[in-house]
């Protein structure tokens, strides 16, 4: 974006010209040198005047809402002064080291090991908020696992240069101060020996520890795209073993989802450079997903072919772009001035995730890349996980502000019923406004308001929106954010002419798994059974047993790669009075696991379907402004 051009800029000439070195951290990370899985981090630290100091590493990062405790994969933490001598360093939580005399240092050296394939114990971090350290190959520079900060100085810039072997690319939304520099430039590089004669580096700047978490980077051998979007350059970056997936191919997958998401910010983006960092892997891996920053998004993805996933990919990358919007631009003083190893968590979960995922939806059926009834279809998802998954009488302000204590488990909801707060807000705003203001535009009045550089309080906002818009508003904050009543999908939807049965019952041929009945298993990669009890008659008559897994249908392979594909060929293909079998891998007594064919003539069963959602064929004309300003992209 132009302001980060500007400020590069001033920060160079400044750093340069008028600045000592003292007044930054300069850290160097060499990648051509690998030591049992590890890599060396040299820091030049800034002038410190207290005698006693400490050095941190992140206890957690913005968006994960999780702790991860990056200190674990710190070894061999060292300080020096001018002379070399090593000071006293005391390690003093996992995340900590205290140094003395720190009015003396002039350096600090340890290694990092990454989190995708190690032993450390610890929590599990989500891979795309981890690391990667795989010599020669690929490195996955989530910087807080491999750059900390002294106490009460994360407002100082932050220089970092990356020695890499020539082959190498660094993909990042950063804007590099410069790229494949030689060894002999006058980096200040002297004691850092790389293995490679040709070593390169590059250099980057930020103005802040926030802002250096905030910008991710991955080197590999280049696989890259880009897409122009109105006007701002978009970096697509993919490592994939074997080139399983492509950048042509993610950009070929997204690019209509992307000029869809312009048009919806109203033509123009908030930045001016955005990266997708994407990592295909080979390995059993327990997360997959995608984590949001401000210029950049990171994926941690299986490695196979992109046509088995796009749609799933989809749903990623158009959360996690519409991100630029909240918490770049609309944000608490809690995410402002965040807390890396102390965090205050905002109650206002329902705008930054719950926002971005009904925006993530609506923004494809008001384009046309999905139909009205696909749309319909995938609240209805929304509402069913939500009301069985998730606790649907929990305020939404309390889940947000004990996230990472007492209601950790029911963060998922904010993708669910997070997403359909929005849906509600926009449909009450549009009910007010004859369907002319919605969700779209209160975003930009915020972002407007607030911006990149300036926070709101964390008790204000609900009054502050109640202003901005109609004062019935602040009641359905109090009522359904605030307070624990669940959501009026029938009074809502209503509103837009959407007809709304809480449950009806129909007669249905079935795979006899409903859901809740199944489960994942990453180290096999297969579908394995968790609750016979909640098998219906057809599921309960082939006599499947809790963990049994499934690896065959009809004699056919379950694939690992595109299964959604092969059950929807199996199921489009069952009729009655047909024999079906599973083939399923069952444990003995004995610990010993076989394969076991398990039968059952097909029948139609009865099928509850819970919170259906059609489009009324006759609406009045204000059900259908709501409809049109809620559903259609307007004139």
């Amino acid at each position: 974006m132009k302001t980060l051009s500007i400020f590069l800029m001033a920060m160079m000439l400044y750093l340069s010209g008028h600045s000592r070195p003292e007044d930054q951290y300069v850290y160097t990370l060499d990648l051509t040198v690998v030591k049992d899985d590890q890599v060396q981090v040299i820091l030049i630290p800034p002038k410190i005047k207290e005698s006693e100091t400490t050095f941190y590493m992140p206890k957690i990062i913005p968006g994960t809402y999780s702790v991860a405790d990056y200190g674990r994969f710190v070894q061999d933490f060292k300080a020096f002064d001018k002379k070399g001598n090593e000071l006293i360093v005391e390690k003093t939580s996992v995340n900590s080291w205290k140094i003395s005399k720190s009015n003396k240092m002039t350096k600090v050296t340890y290694w990092v090991k990454d989190s995708y394939d190690n032993d450390v114990e610890g929590p599990a971090i989500f891979e795309p908020a981890g690391s990667n350290i795989e010599e020669g190959k690929n490195f996955v520079i989530n910087s807080a696992g491999f750059f900390g900060y002294f106490e009460n100085m994360t407002r100082t810039p932050f220089k970092f240069n990356i020695i890499r072997d020539t082959k190498m690319y660094g993909s990042t939304g950063l804007i590099a101060i410069s790229t494949g520099q030689p060894m002999d430039t006058g980096l200040g590089l002297g004691e850092v020996k790389p293995t490679a004669t040709d070593a390169k580096v590059d250099t980057y700047l930020t103005e802040s520890y926030d802002h250096l978490i905030d910008n991710p980077l991955m080197y590999c051998e280049p696989d890259t795209s880009v897409i122009n979007v109105a006007g701002a350059e978009v970096l697509i970056s993919t490592y994939s073993p074997g080139q399983v997936v492509k950048s042509a191919e993610v950009k070929g997958a997204i690019e209509q989802i992307l000029m869809a998401q312009k048009e919806y910010l109203g033509g123009k983006l908030p930045v001016d450079k955005y990266a997708f960092i994407c990592y295909f892997t080979e390995r059993p891996v327990t997360s997959i997903g995608a984590l949001e920053h401000s210029y950049s998004s990171v994926y941690s993805m299986r490695n196979q072919p992109m046509q088995t996933m796009q749609g799933l990919f989809n749903r990623f990358a158009a959360h996690e772009f519409f991100h630029i919007v909240t918490p770049l631009n609309i944000h608490s003083q809690e995410i402002h001035q965040f807390d890396f190893n102390e965090p205050k968590m905002s109650k206002h979960l329902w705008l930054y995730e719950g926002i971005t995922e009904f925006f993530a939806g609506n923004v494809q059926v008001k384009y046309g890349i999905i139909s009205q009834e696909a749309y319909l279809r995938t609240l209805q998802n929304k509402m069913i996980t939500a009301s069985t998954s998730y606790n649907d009488t929990l305020a939404f302000t309390d889940l947000s502000k004990y996230t990472l204590g007492q209601y950790q488990d029911q963060y998922g909801n904010v993708y669910e019923k997070g997403a359909l707060i929005g849906m509600c807000l926009d449909l009450q705003l549009r009910s007010l406004s004859d369907g002319k203001y919605g969700v779209q535009n209160m975003m930009a009045d915020l972002a407007k308001k607030f911006g990149k550089d300036s926070a709101f309080n964390d008790d204000e906002l609900f009054d502050l929106i109640a202003e901005m818009t109609y004062p019935e508003i602040r009641s359905f904050f109090s009522t359904y954010v605030e307070g624990n009543t669940p959501l009026p999908y029938d009074k809502m939807l209503a509103l837009a002419g959407v007809d709304y049965v809480p449950s009806e019952i129909r007669m249905e041929i079935s795979m006899g798994l409903p859901q809740g009945t199944y489960g994942y298993n990453p180290e096999t990669s297969r579908i394995y059974i968790t609750n016979t009890d909640g098998l219906n008659d057809f599921g309960k008559s082939l006599g499947l047993k809790n963990g049994d897994e499934l690896v065959g249908i009809n004699g056919k392979e379950i694939p690992l790669r595109g299964i959604g594909a092969f059950l929807g060929e199996v199921r489009g293909g069952m009729k009655v009075g047909d024999e079906f079998t599973y083939t399923v891998m069952r444990a003995s007594e004995d610990g010993t696991k076989s394969e076991v064919d398990l039968s059952s003539e097909i029948v139609e069963v009865e099928v509850e379907y819970q919170h259906v959602l059609s489009l009324n064929e006759d609406p009045t004309e204000a059900q259908l402004a709501v409809r049109n300003g809620w559903l259609t992209k307007g004139e």
